[in-house]
């Protein structure tokens, strides 16, 4: 029922250009609907940029934990889990082509980070786990 829902609202906005506001926690099934997101957590705005800005920017790394240290240190880090000497980190950021020789140099494995992800580790202030 949700997908029709959105199917409707991107045809009628096809039709009829306007602002629109939804506020969710499924971010996932609205991420191919809009454009543009307002991340707020308790009456703050946290975040808000275009979704495509967003996704380019969002990056899931995971390889081993000195080499993460060394390679996330003046990176906008909002998450990072620690297990044995491996190290899984979210961080939010720009990461150009010599970044990304430097990381497969230390053995470090970048993705994409998938935005309800994104938006949780955002929300949750930069969680660490050790």
């Amino acid at each position: 029922m949700r997908e029709k829902f959105y199917r409707v609202l991107v045809e009628d906005y096809a039709n009829h250009p306007r602002t629109i506001l939804l506020s969710t926690h499924l971010i996932d099934e609205i991420a191919t609907v809009v454009e543009r997101v307002y991340i707020m957590d308790s009456g703050s705005i946290l975040l808000h940029d275009d979704v495509d800005h967003i996704r380019a920017n969002s990056h899931l790394l995971t390889g081993n934990q000195e080499q993460m240290e060394q390679f996330t240190k003046k990176r906008h880090v909002i998450y990072k889990e620690s297990y044995g000497k491996g190290s899984i980190t979210a961080i939010y950021g720009t990461i150009h082509e010599a970044d990304r020789m430097q990381a497969n140099k230390l053995g470090i494995v970048i993705d994409g980070l998938p935005l309800q992800k994104f938006f949780s580790y955002l929300i949750e202030g930069g969680q660490i786990i050790e």
